[in-house]
Protein backbone atom coordinates (compact mmCIF):
# COMPACT_ATOMS: atom_id res chain seq x y z
CA UNK A 1 0.00 0.00 0.00
CA UNK A 2 1.60 3.60 -0.85
CA UNK A 3 1.79 5.66 2.25
CA UNK A 4 0.48 8.90 0.90
CA UNK A 5 0.37 10.13 4.43
CA UNK A 6 3.59 9.50 5.36
CA UNK A 7 4.77 12.13 8.26
CA UNK A 8 1.10 13.55 8.47
CA UNK A 9 -0.55 14.10 12.07
CA UNK A 10 -4.21 13.39 12.20
CA UNK A 11 -6.91 14.30 14.64
CA UNK A 12 -9.86 11.91 14.37
CA UNK A 13 -12.81 13.26 16.40
CA UNK A 14 -15.31 10.53 16.94
CA UNK A 15 -19.23 10.97 17.75
CA UNK A 16 -21.49 9.44 19.41
CA UNK A 17 -23.19 7.80 16.42
CA UNK A 18 -24.17 4.28 16.06
CA UNK A 19 -21.12 4.16 13.02
CA UNK A 20 -18.71 5.29 15.55
CA UNK A 21 -17.50 1.91 15.62
CA UNK A 22 -15.96 2.57 11.90
CA UNK A 23 -13.44 5.05 13.08
CA UNK A 24 -11.48 2.03 14.24
CA UNK A 25 -10.98 0.94 10.99
CA UNK A 26 -10.75 4.30 9.09
CA UNK A 27 -7.70 4.69 12.11
CA UNK A 28 -6.11 1.73 10.66
CA UNK A 29 -7.01 2.50 7.03
CA UNK A 30 -4.88 6.07 7.91
CA UNK A 31 -2.05 4.36 9.75
CA UNK A 32 -1.65 2.17 6.90
CA UNK A 33 -1.33 5.24 4.51
CA UNK A 34 1.86 6.47 6.95
CA UNK A 35 -0.50 8.52 9.20
CA UNK A 36 0.14 9.33 13.03
CA UNK A 37 -3.71 9.46 14.07
CA UNK A 38 -4.55 10.88 17.45
CA UNK A 39 -8.12 10.77 18.66
CA UNK A 40 -10.76 13.17 20.72
CA UNK A 41 -14.18 11.40 21.69
CA UNK A 42 -16.95 12.80 22.80
CA UNK A 43 -19.07 11.77 25.73
CA UNK A 44 -21.51 9.33 23.94
CA UNK A 45 -18.90 8.64 21.68
CA UNK A 46 -17.42 6.60 24.59
CA UNK A 47 -20.57 4.77 24.27
CA UNK A 48 -19.84 2.90 21.47
CA UNK A 49 -16.11 2.36 21.33
CA UNK A 50 -13.46 1.82 24.06
CA UNK A 51 -10.78 4.21 25.02
CA UNK A 52 -9.07 1.30 25.31
CA UNK A 53 -9.03 0.17 21.73
CA UNK A 54 -8.48 3.75 20.58
CA UNK A 55 -5.67 4.32 22.67
CA UNK A 56 -3.99 0.95 21.70
CA UNK A 57 -4.51 1.14 18.34
CA UNK A 58 -3.14 5.08 18.33
CA UNK A 59 -0.77 4.43 20.33
CA UNK A 60 -1.35 8.08 22.15
CA UNK A 61 -3.73 8.62 25.02
CA UNK A 62 -7.57 9.33 23.96
CA UNK A 63 -8.56 12.61 24.38
CA UNK A 64 -12.12 12.60 26.05
CA UNK A 65 -12.18 15.57 28.89
CA UNK A 66 -11.72 19.34 27.54
CA UNK A 67 -9.86 19.64 31.11
CA UNK A 68 -8.38 16.54 31.83
CA UNK A 69 -8.07 15.47 36.18
CA UNK A 70 -4.80 13.55 35.97
CA UNK A 71 -3.24 16.28 33.60
CA UNK A 72 -4.29 19.84 33.25
CA UNK A 73 -2.88 20.80 29.68
CA UNK A 74 -5.42 21.97 27.26
CA UNK A 75 -5.26 19.67 24.63
CA UNK A 76 -7.67 21.53 21.65
CA UNK A 77 -5.20 24.09 21.12
CA UNK A 78 -1.94 21.84 21.98
CA UNK A 79 -3.69 19.30 19.40
CA UNK A 80 -4.07 22.44 17.23
CA UNK A 81 -0.63 23.77 16.92
CA UNK A 82 0.84 20.52 16.16
CA UNK A 83 -1.70 18.28 13.96
CA UNK A 84 -1.62 18.80 10.14
CA UNK A 85 -5.75 17.57 10.36
CA UNK A 86 -8.67 17.59 11.89
CA UNK A 87 -11.39 14.91 10.55
CA UNK A 88 -14.86 13.93 12.15
CA UNK A 89 -15.88 10.63 11.35
CA UNK A 90 -18.63 10.08 12.12
CA UNK A 91 -20.33 13.83 12.63
CA UNK A 92 -23.51 13.55 13.94
CA UNK A 93 -26.20 15.64 13.57
CA UNK A 94 -26.13 17.24 17.04
CA UNK A 95 -21.79 17.73 16.47
CA UNK A 96 -22.60 19.31 13.29
CA UNK A 97 -24.78 21.55 14.49
CA UNK A 98 -22.27 22.95 17.31
CA UNK A 99 -19.57 23.20 14.95
CA UNK A 100 -20.91 25.55 12.87
CA UNK A 101 -21.87 27.91 15.65
CA UNK A 102 -18.97 28.01 17.67
CA UNK A 103 -20.00 25.81 20.35
CA UNK A 104 -16.97 23.61 22.04
CA UNK A 105 -18.82 22.03 24.89
CA UNK A 106 -16.25 18.97 24.26
CA UNK A 107 -13.16 17.76 23.54
CA UNK A 108 -14.60 16.97 19.09
CA UNK A 109 -16.29 20.66 19.12
CA UNK A 110 -13.24 22.40 21.39
CA UNK A 111 -10.85 20.78 18.51
CA UNK A 112 -13.15 22.23 15.83
CA UNK A 113 -13.00 25.73 17.64
CA UNK A 114 -9.22 25.85 18.00
CA UNK A 115 -8.20 24.31 14.66
CA UNK A 116 -11.19 25.85 12.16
CA UNK A 117 -11.28 23.67 9.55
CA UNK A 118 -10.73 19.99 8.15
CA UNK A 119 -12.96 17.10 6.84
CA UNK A 120 -16.38 16.45 7.93
CA UNK A 121 -18.31 13.14 7.49
CA UNK A 122 -22.05 12.98 8.38
CA UNK A 123 -23.97 10.37 10.11
CA UNK A 124 -27.54 9.85 11.27
CA UNK A 125 -31.04 9.11 10.39
CA UNK A 126 -32.07 10.11 7.01
CA UNK A 127 -34.69 12.85 8.78
CA UNK A 128 -32.36 14.42 10.70
CA UNK A 129 -29.67 14.92 7.75
CA UNK A 130 -32.08 16.00 5.60
CA UNK A 131 -33.88 18.63 8.31
CA UNK A 132 -32.88 22.07 6.75
CA UNK A 133 -31.29 22.95 9.98
CA UNK A 134 -28.64 20.63 9.12
CA UNK A 135 -28.62 21.43 5.29
CA UNK A 136 -27.94 25.06 6.32
CA UNK A 137 -25.04 24.01 8.90
CA UNK A 138 -23.66 21.95 6.15
CA UNK A 139 -23.56 24.81 4.01
CA UNK A 140 -22.54 27.40 6.37
CA UNK A 141 -18.96 24.56 7.62
CA UNK A 142 -19.03 24.57 3.67
CA UNK A 143 -18.51 28.18 3.24
CA UNK A 144 -16.08 28.23 6.21
CA UNK A 145 -13.58 25.87 4.22
CA UNK A 146 -14.58 22.82 5.83
CA UNK A 147 -14.47 19.54 3.40
CA UNK A 148 -18.25 17.69 3.82
CA UNK A 149 -17.71 14.02 2.74
CA UNK A 150 -21.59 13.47 1.96
CA UNK A 151 -22.90 10.54 3.46
CA UNK A 152 -24.18 7.95 1.63
CA UNK A 153 -27.93 5.67 1.09
CA UNK A 154 -28.53 2.59 2.40
CA UNK A 155 -30.27 0.59 5.53
CA UNK A 156 -29.89 3.15 8.66
CA UNK A 157 -29.96 1.78 12.12
CA UNK A 158 -33.29 2.29 12.62
CA UNK A 159 -34.14 0.03 9.68
CA UNK A 160 -35.01 3.08 7.33
CA UNK A 161 -33.35 3.40 4.03
CA UNK A 162 -32.30 6.64 2.99
CA UNK A 163 -29.22 8.80 2.48
CA UNK A 164 -27.28 9.64 6.38
CA UNK A 165 -25.03 6.30 6.54
CA UNK A 166 -21.40 7.23 6.89
CA UNK A 167 -19.92 7.34 3.74
CA UNK A 168 -17.35 3.85 2.57
CA UNK A 169 -14.25 3.83 4.62
CA UNK A 170 -11.96 4.35 1.17
CA UNK A 171 -13.88 7.03 0.45
CA UNK A 172 -13.10 9.09 3.46
CA UNK A 173 -9.42 7.95 3.46
CA UNK A 174 -9.20 9.08 -0.31
CA UNK A 175 -10.85 12.62 1.17
CA UNK A 176 -8.06 12.93 3.97
CA UNK A 177 -5.09 11.85 0.65
CA UNK A 178 -6.61 14.80 -1.83
CA UNK A 179 -6.52 17.36 1.37
CA UNK A 180 -3.12 17.66 1.33
CA UNK A 181 -2.94 17.79 -2.63
CA UNK A 182 -1.84 21.58 -3.71
CA UNK A 183 -5.42 22.98 -5.90
CA UNK A 184 -3.74 23.74 -8.90
CA UNK A 185 -6.59 22.66 -11.24
CA UNK A 186 -8.86 25.04 -9.02
CA UNK A 187 -12.52 25.28 -10.96
CA UNK A 188 -11.04 24.22 -14.07
CA UNK A 189 -13.22 22.19 -16.14
CA UNK A 190 -11.36 18.59 -16.88
CA UNK A 191 -13.38 15.43 -19.07
CA UNK A 192 -11.67 12.09 -18.63
CA UNK A 193 -12.18 9.22 -20.75
CA UNK A 194 -10.65 5.65 -19.25
CA UNK A 195 -11.20 2.00 -19.44
CA UNK A 196 -11.91 -0.29 -22.23
CA UNK A 197 -14.59 -0.59 -24.94
CA UNK A 198 -16.61 -3.33 -26.28
CA UNK A 199 -17.71 -3.66 -29.86
CA UNK A 200 -19.93 -6.64 -29.94
CA UNK A 201 -19.71 -9.75 -32.17
CA UNK A 202 -23.32 -11.24 -30.78
CA UNK A 203 -25.25 -10.78 -27.84
CA UNK A 204 -22.63 -12.74 -25.40
CA UNK A 205 -19.13 -12.08 -27.09
CA UNK A 206 -17.19 -8.76 -27.94
CA UNK A 207 -14.14 -7.15 -29.07
CA UNK A 208 -12.30 -5.65 -26.41
CA UNK A 209 -8.91 -5.09 -24.73
CA UNK A 210 -7.33 -5.63 -20.98
CA UNK A 211 -7.19 -1.93 -19.82
CA UNK A 212 -7.95 -2.11 -16.30
CA UNK A 213 -9.19 1.51 -16.21
CA UNK A 214 -6.20 2.26 -13.22
CA UNK A 215 -4.82 4.92 -14.45
CA UNK A 216 -7.85 7.14 -16.14
CA UNK A 217 -9.25 6.63 -12.76
CA UNK A 218 -6.31 7.93 -10.58
CA UNK A 219 -6.35 10.98 -13.08
CA UNK A 220 -9.95 11.68 -11.83
CA UNK A 221 -8.70 11.53 -8.42
CA UNK A 222 -5.93 13.64 -8.35
CA UNK A 223 -7.66 16.10 -10.95
CA UNK A 224 -10.59 16.56 -8.18
CA UNK A 225 -8.24 16.69 -5.87
CA UNK A 226 -6.57 19.21 -7.03
CA UNK A 227 -9.83 21.32 -7.35
CA UNK A 228 -10.98 20.70 -10.84
CA UNK A 229 -14.67 20.31 -11.74
CA UNK A 230 -14.39 16.85 -13.24
CA UNK A 231 -16.44 14.71 -15.38
CA UNK A 232 -14.91 10.88 -15.42
CA UNK A 233 -16.25 8.67 -18.94
CA UNK A 234 -15.96 4.94 -18.22
CA UNK A 235 -15.57 1.90 -19.92
CA UNK A 236 -16.97 -1.16 -17.98
CA UNK A 237 -13.94 -2.14 -14.92
CA UNK A 238 -14.03 -3.36 -12.08
CA UNK A 239 -13.24 -0.29 -10.08
CA UNK A 240 -15.22 1.90 -7.64
CA UNK A 241 -16.75 5.05 -8.69
CA UNK A 242 -14.18 7.99 -7.72
CA UNK A 243 -16.77 10.44 -5.34
CA UNK A 244 -16.72 13.97 -6.34
CA UNK A 245 -17.18 13.47 -10.19
CA UNK A 246 -19.68 13.40 -12.79
CA UNK A 247 -19.74 9.85 -13.82
CA UNK A 248 -20.66 8.13 -16.98
CA UNK A 249 -20.40 4.63 -17.64
CA UNK A 250 -20.37 3.30 -21.57
CA UNK A 251 -19.75 0.41 -23.19
CA UNK A 252 -19.08 1.24 -27.13
CA UNK A 253 -17.32 3.55 -28.86
CA UNK A 254 -20.33 5.36 -29.97
CA UNK A 255 -21.61 5.68 -26.26
CA UNK A 256 -18.20 6.58 -25.55
CA UNK A 257 -18.53 9.79 -28.18
CA UNK A 258 -21.32 10.13 -27.29
CA UNK A 259 -20.86 10.76 -23.57
CA UNK A 260 -17.58 13.04 -24.51
CA UNK A 261 -19.50 15.27 -27.13
CA UNK A 262 -22.49 16.07 -24.59
CA UNK A 263 -19.96 16.94 -21.72
CA UNK A 264 -17.48 18.77 -23.58
CA UNK A 265 -18.33 21.77 -23.68
CA UNK A 266 -16.30 24.61 -21.80
CA UNK A 267 -13.89 22.02 -21.03
CA UNK A 268 -10.45 23.63 -19.74
CA UNK A 269 -8.43 19.99 -20.05
CA UNK A 270 -9.16 16.45 -22.23
CA UNK A 271 -7.98 13.21 -21.32
CA UNK A 272 -8.29 10.44 -23.38
CA UNK A 273 -6.96 7.73 -21.19
CA UNK A 274 -9.22 5.18 -22.61
CA UNK A 275 -8.52 2.11 -24.62
CA UNK A 276 -10.94 2.37 -27.09
CA UNK A 277 -11.24 -0.03 -30.01
CA UNK A 278 -10.12 0.91 -33.26
CA UNK A 279 -12.31 -1.79 -35.21
CA UNK A 280 -15.75 -3.09 -34.73
CA UNK A 281 -17.87 -5.86 -36.41
CA UNK A 282 -19.60 -4.12 -39.72
CA UNK A 283 -22.43 -6.55 -38.47
CA UNK A 284 -23.56 -7.63 -35.16
CA UNK A 285 -25.34 -10.86 -34.95
CA UNK A 286 -29.12 -10.44 -33.20
CA UNK A 287 -28.18 -14.68 -31.94
CA UNK A 288 -25.84 -16.04 -30.55
CA UNK A 289 -23.15 -17.42 -33.00
CA UNK A 290 -23.45 -21.20 -32.77
CA UNK A 291 -20.17 -23.30 -32.67
CA UNK A 292 -19.14 -25.27 -35.95
CA UNK A 293 -15.94 -26.88 -37.66
CA UNK A 294 -16.01 -24.16 -40.22
CA UNK A 295 -13.86 -20.97 -39.45
CA UNK A 296 -15.67 -17.85 -38.53
CA UNK A 297 -14.64 -14.70 -40.31
CA UNK A 298 -15.08 -11.38 -38.95
CA UNK A 299 -15.34 -8.46 -41.39
CA UNK A 300 -14.48 -4.99 -39.43
CA UNK A 301 -14.78 -1.61 -39.93
CA UNK A 302 -12.86 1.53 -38.17
CA UNK A 303 -14.50 2.99 -35.40
CA UNK A 304 -14.64 7.09 -35.06
CA UNK A 305 -11.43 8.69 -33.66
CA UNK A 306 -12.37 10.80 -30.39
CA UNK A 307 -9.79 12.30 -30.10
CA UNK A 308 -9.09 13.21 -33.69
CA UNK A 309 -12.38 14.66 -33.53
CA UNK A 310 -12.25 16.79 -30.19
CA UNK A 311 -8.40 17.77 -31.07
CA UNK A 312 -9.70 19.32 -34.66
CA UNK A 313 -12.52 20.73 -33.47
CA UNK A 314 -10.35 22.32 -30.41
CA UNK A 315 -13.08 21.04 -28.19
CA UNK A 316 -10.53 21.55 -25.23
CA UNK A 317 -7.90 23.89 -24.80
CA UNK A 318 -5.43 21.14 -23.52
CA UNK A 319 -5.85 17.79 -24.92
CA UNK A 320 -4.23 14.78 -24.08
CA UNK A 321 -3.76 11.66 -25.85
CA UNK A 322 -2.33 8.62 -24.87
CA UNK A 323 -0.42 6.00 -27.03
CA UNK A 324 0.12 2.16 -26.30
CA UNK A 325 3.06 1.51 -28.10
CA UNK A 326 4.93 -2.40 -29.03
CA UNK A 327 7.96 -0.75 -30.75
CA UNK A 328 9.83 2.78 -31.28
CA UNK A 329 7.83 4.25 -28.12
CA UNK A 330 8.76 7.75 -28.07
CA UNK A 331 8.50 8.24 -32.79
CA UNK A 332 5.27 6.62 -33.08
CA UNK A 333 4.23 9.05 -30.01
CA UNK A 334 5.85 12.00 -31.38
CA UNK A 335 3.69 11.06 -35.06
CA UNK A 336 0.04 11.25 -32.78
CA UNK A 337 0.91 14.44 -30.97
CA UNK A 338 1.52 16.18 -34.94
CA UNK A 339 -0.93 14.18 -37.04
CA UNK A 340 -3.56 14.99 -34.40
CA UNK A 341 -2.63 18.65 -33.01
CA UNK A 342 -2.26 17.11 -29.84
CA UNK A 343 -0.83 19.48 -26.82
CA UNK A 344 0.73 16.32 -25.22
CA UNK A 345 1.20 12.22 -25.43
CA UNK A 346 1.37 9.98 -22.45
CA UNK A 347 3.16 7.01 -24.43
CA UNK A 348 3.28 3.31 -22.65
CA UNK A 349 5.43 0.50 -23.82
CA UNK A 350 2.63 -2.38 -23.21
CA UNK A 351 4.91 -5.26 -24.12
CA UNK A 352 5.93 -5.55 -20.33
CA UNK A 353 3.09 -5.74 -17.76
CA UNK A 354 1.11 -2.53 -17.20
CA UNK A 355 -2.42 -3.34 -17.65
CA UNK A 356 -4.19 -3.92 -14.79
CA UNK A 357 -0.55 -3.06 -12.66
CA UNK A 358 -0.75 -0.30 -10.14
CA UNK A 359 2.73 0.88 -10.74
CA UNK A 360 3.95 2.03 -14.08
CA UNK A 361 6.57 4.18 -16.49
CA UNK A 362 5.55 6.16 -19.16
CA UNK A 363 6.81 9.19 -21.31
CA UNK A 364 5.39 12.06 -21.33
CA UNK A 365 5.81 13.82 -24.57
CA UNK A 366 5.28 17.38 -25.80
CA UNK A 367 6.53 19.98 -29.09
CA UNK A 368 9.27 20.85 -26.85
CA UNK A 369 9.95 18.53 -23.92
CA UNK A 370 10.04 14.73 -23.43
CA UNK A 371 9.66 13.52 -19.85
CA UNK A 372 10.30 9.74 -18.11
CA UNK A 373 7.88 9.28 -15.27
CA UNK A 374 7.88 6.32 -12.63
CA UNK A 375 6.05 5.48 -9.78
CA UNK A 376 2.45 4.39 -8.97
CA UNK A 377 -0.55 5.15 -11.32
CA UNK A 378 -1.53 7.47 -8.41
CA UNK A 379 2.05 9.36 -8.73
CA UNK A 380 2.17 9.19 -12.22
CA UNK A 381 -1.31 11.00 -12.58
CA UNK A 382 -0.06 14.17 -10.30
CA UNK A 383 2.79 14.33 -12.61
CA UNK A 384 0.87 14.18 -15.58
CA UNK A 385 -1.71 16.55 -14.13
CA UNK A 386 0.88 19.04 -13.02
CA UNK A 387 2.56 19.36 -16.75
CA UNK A 388 -0.62 19.52 -17.74
CA UNK A 389 -1.46 22.98 -15.52
CA UNK A 390 1.50 24.25 -17.00
CA UNK A 391 0.25 24.45 -20.37
CA UNK A 392 -3.22 26.05 -19.65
Amino acid sequence: MERTLEGKKILLGITGSIAAYKAIEILRELQKKGADVYTAVTPNGLEFVSEVVLRTLSGHSVYKEIVPKENPEIRHTSLASSVDLFVVAPATGNTIAKIAHGIADNPVTASALAIGKGIICPAMNVKMYENPATVDNIELLKKRGYKIVDSDEGELACGVKGKGRLAKIETIVEAVEDYFIPKFLKDKKVVITAGPTREYIDPVRFISNPSSGKMGYELARIARAAGALVTLISGKTCLNQPYGVNYFEVETVEDMRKAVMDNIEGADIYISAAAINDYRPVRVNENKIKKSDSKLVLELERTPDILAEVASKRLAKCIVGFAAETENLIENARKKLKSKRLTMVVANDVKGKVFGEDETECMIIGENFEERVKGSKRQVALEILKLISQKL
